[in-house]
C-alpha cells in the first residue's frame, strides 16, 4: 500500500535537481557579489569605531575644525568641503549618541569602511576572468587586506577628517570606470553620466579628485574611443558633472546667515567666494614653506612598507605582471596612471601630512596587490594553490614590515584639556588670547557643551599680535587669560594660575585668596614664601589627576628661577608608576611658564598650578612637592602631605 508521504517523496525524487556546480557557482556569486562586501564592511567598521578617537584629539591640525564646523553647519577652510560639511552635519545631528567630536570621528569611520569594501568589488573587476567574468575573490581580499590596515589609513578612520570620504569617491570613480560597459548606447550615456555625476561630487569634496581624470581620459581613449568623439551625450555628461558643483553655494548662502569660518578669512563677495573655493592662498604649498615636511625616496619607500607589510608590497610588484595580459592591460594602465598622478602631487605639495595625500597611491597599489594574488591564484598548481593563497593572506595579516595597529579609543588629553579650560571661573566679559587650535577648542566646548560662555576666545598666533592684543584687553579693563608664555610681559604684570590658563593682572594688583592648607615654608634665605596649598582630584576622562595649587608670596626680590617637581610617592619616598606605567612625575615652571620667580614683585601673592596623574592604585600614597633651582637643580624646599584613601 502507497501512502500520500511515499507518493510525495517519490514525486521530490523525479524532479530535475540543478547540477552541484550550479548551485556551488550560485552560492559563490551570492558570497562575493552580496556578502563579501557587505561583510567588510561590517567587520571593517566594527573596527574602525572600536578604535576610534573618542573626542577632540588635536589640537593644531584640522580635524578640531571639523568636529566644530560639521555640528554648527560652519563654514570650513578653502576649499569649503560643502558636500561634507552638510553630510557631516546631518550626520551629528540626526545619530543622537556621544558628543559632537565622536559622531564626526565615527563618520570617517563609516566613509572609510565603504572605502574598502568598494576597494573589494574594484578588486573583483579588475581581475575578472575571462572564464565567468566574476572576478577573484582573493584578489579583492588581498586589496583590502593591504590598504585597510595601514597606520596612515587607519588614523584617517578614526577622526574628522576628509581623507576617507575622499578615498571613497576615488575608489567608487575607478570601480565604476572599470565596470564593462553595456552595449545599448543608452545605457552607455547612463553609465558615462553617472561616472560624470560621481565625479562631480567628489569635487565638492575634495579637489584632488581631477587627479583621476588623466588616467580616465587614456582609458577611455584606449577601450571605447567613440566616447570622445563630439556628439550629443557630451552635453548630458557635462550637466551630469557640473550639477552637484551647485553645492558649492552652500557657502555664500551661510555666510548671508553670519556664519563665518573659524579665522574670520572668508570674504562673502565675487572675488571672496572664488578665492575660497579655489584655495587661491594655498598656491604656496607646491614651494618650500615652514609647514613643509619632505621625504626623501627611501623614507617614502619605508612609508609605503608600513602600510602594507613586505608582503603587500610583493604582491604589488607581482601584479604589475598584469599588463602582459591584453585583456587586462587598459584597466592596469588606468590603476598605474592614477598611481603615477597623484604620486607626482604628493611628492611636490609641500605640506605638514604628505602621506595622507599619498592614500589614493596607496589604495592603486592595493589593487595591485589584489592583482599579484590573482596572478598566484592561476599560476600556482592545483595542490598548492589554496596553501599559497592562505599563506599571502596570513602574511598580510601579520607579515613583517607593516606599522604598528591604530587605537585612538582612549586618547582624552585634548578633551581634558579643553573641558578644563573651559570649566575656569571666567569673570563676565573675559578673554582668553591663544592659538588657534587652542581658542577652537575652547569653541568647541562653548558650542557643544555650553561651558565657559563668560569668556570671549581670542585667536593670535604670533607672538607681537599676542602682545598687542593683551596689552589692548588690559587697557579695556577686561579679565585676560593666556594659554601659553609670552615673552617680554613678565615684568609689566603680574599673574595667577587658573586651572591650565594664567590669568593677567595689573601689576601689583592680584586679587588674594586665602590656601586652604597653610604652611610657612621660608625659601632662599627667607626671600620666598610657599605660604600654603590646596588639593584636590579631578575626575578626567583620561583618568583622575591630583592638582595643586602653591600660594607663594615672595618677601624680597628673588635671584633665582625655581621649577617645582610633583610626586605620587610612596612612603619610603619612591614614585609609584602612573596609568602609562612611567612614574607619576612632572616637573614644570611656575605659571606655565609665564613668568619666573626672579619677576615677581615682593609681597604680591601668586598662586600657581600642578598637575600630575594618579596611579591607578593610591592607597597610603603620598603627595611631594619638591622645589628646586632650575640651573643648578639644587633642592630649595619640599611639601609633603597624605593623599586621602578615599578618593
Amino acid at each position: 500500500m502507497t501512502t500520500s508521504s511515499t507518493r510525495h517523496n517519490d514525486r521530490r525524487r523525479r524532479q530535475p535537481q540543478a547540477p552541484l556546480g550550479q548551485e556551488w557557482t550560485a552560492a559563490r556569486y551570492f558570497l562575493l557579489e552580496r556578502a563579501a562586501p557587505w561583510g567588510l564592511f561590517l567587520a571593517l567598521g566594527l573596527l574602525y569605531s572600536f578604535t576610534t578617537a573618542p573626542s577632540i584629539v588635536a589640537l593644531f591640525d584640522d580635524t578640531l575644525e571639523f568636529q566644530l564646523v560639521l555640528p554648527t553647519f560652519g563654514i570650513a577652510h578653502p576649499t569649503g568641503y560643502p558636500l561634507y560639511t552638510l553630510v557631516g552635519g546631518l550626520w551629528v545631528h540626526f545619530f543622537p549618541f556621544g558628543n559632537w567630536a565622536w559622531r564626526t570621528n565615527l563618520l570617517s569611520a563609516v566613509f572609510a569602511a565603504a572605502t574598502v569594501s568598494v576597494l573589494f568589488v574594484c578588486a573583483r573587476r579588475i581581475t575578472a576572468s575571462a572564464g565567468d567574468g566574476r572576478g577573484d575573490g582573493w584578489a579583492g581580499l588581498a586589496a583590502v587586506l593591504a590598504f585597510g590596515l595601514g597606520p596612515v589609513w587607519w588614523e584617517q578612520a578614526t577622526v574628522a577628517e576628509v581623507y576617507a570620504l575622499h578615498n571613497l569617491f576615488v575608489v567608487a570613480v575607478l570601480a565604476l570606470a572599470v565596470q564593462p560597459l553595456p552595449a545599448e548606447r543608452e545605457a552607455v550615456n547612463r553609465r558615462i553620466a553617472a561616472l560624470a555625476a560621481l565625479v562631480g561630487l567628489g569635487l565638492t569634496h575634495h579637489r584632488t579628485i581631477v587627479l583621476l581624470l588623466p588616467g580616465l581620459f587614456v582609458y577611455f581613449l584606449w577601450t571605447r574611443p567613440e566616447l570622445l568623439r563630439p556628439q550629443r551625450a557630451w552635453f548630458v555628461w557635462a550637466a551630469a558633472l557640473l550639477a552637484p558643483l551647485l553645492l558649492y553655494l552652500y557657502i555664500p548662502l551661510r555666510a548671508a546667515q553670519g556664519v563665518s569660518d573659524l579665522n574670520g578669512s572668508y570674504v562673502n563677495t565675487w572675488a571672496g567666494f572664488w578665492d575660497h573655493v579655489l584655495a587661491r592662498r594655498y598656491t604656496s604649498f607646491f614651494e618650500m614653506n615652514e609647514l613643509s615636511r619632505v621625504y626623501d625616496a627611501w623614507e617614502w619607500f619605508m612609508l609605503w612598507i608600513q602600510q602594507t607589510g613586505w608582503g603587500g608590497a610583493l604582491l604589488s610588484l607581482l601584479g604589475v605582471a598584469a599588463l602582459r595580459n591584453p585583456q587586462e592591460r587598459p584597466t592596469w594602465v588606468l590603476i598605474l596612471s592614477v598611481l603615477a598622478v597623484n604620486l607626482v602631487f604628493t611628492l611636490n605639495y609641500r605640506v605638514g601630512d604628505p602621506e595622507v595625500f599619498g592614500l589614493p597611491v596607496f589604495l592603486c597599489a592595493a589593487l595591485l596587490a589584489g592583482g599579484g594574488l590573482a596572478w598566484m591564484h592561476c599560476s600556482f598548481p592545483a595542490q598548492w594553490r589554496p596553501w599559497a593563497l592562505v599563506g599571502a593572506v596570513v602574511l598580510l595579516l601579520i607579515g613583517p614590515g607593516r606599522g604598528a595597529a591604530v587605537n585612538r579609543s582612549h586618547d582624552w588629553a585634548v578633551h581634558d584639556y579643553a573641558v578644563d579650560m573651559a570649566k575656569v571661573d571666567f569673570p563676565p566679559g573675559s578673554r582668553v588670547i591663544g592659538l588657534e587650535g587652542e581658542m577652537t577648542a575652547l569653541r568647541y566646548m562653548q558650542e557643544a557643551e555650553r561651558l565657559g560662555l563668560a569668556a570671549t576666545p581670542i585667536v593670535a598666533n604670533l607672538p607681537a599680535e599676542r602682545r598687542e592684543v593683551l596689552e589692548r584687553e588690559m587697557a579695556n579693563g577686561a579679565p585676560v587669560y593666556l594659554t601659553r608664555e609670552l615673552e617680554a610681559i613678565a615684568e609689566q604684570y603680574s599673574f595667577t594660575g587658573e586651572g591650565p590658563l594664567v590669568r593677567v593682572w595689573s601689576r601689583g594688583q592680584v586679587e588674594e585668596l586665602p590656601p586652604s592648607t597653610p604652611t610657612s615654608l621660608l625659601l632662599l634665605d627667607g626671600r620666598l614664601l610657599v605660604e600654603g596649598y590646596d588639593f584636590q582630584r579631578l575626575d578626567w576622562a583620561g583618568g583622575p589627576m591630583l592638582r595643586v595649587t602653591l600660594y607663594w608670596r615672595p618677601l624680597a626680590p628673588v635671584e633665582r628661577d625655581l621649577k617645582v617637581s610633583l610626586r605620587i610617592v610612596d612612603a619610603a619616598g619612591q614614585p609609584l608608576p602612573g596609568r602609562d606605567g612611567l612614574p607619576a612625575v612632572v616637573d614644570a615652571y611656575p605659571l606655565r611658564q609665564v613668568a619666573g620667580t626672579r619677576t615677581w614683585p615682593p609681597t604680591v601673592q601668586v598662586r600657581d598650578v600642578h598637575e600630575v596623574p594618579l596611579p591607578a592604585q593610591f592607597s597610603g600614597a603620598l603627595a611631594l612637592i619638591i622645589i628646586y633651582d632650575a640651573e643648578t637643580l639644587m633642592e630649595a624646599g619640599r611639601i609633603q602631605f597624605q593623599i586621602p584613601d578615599t578618593w
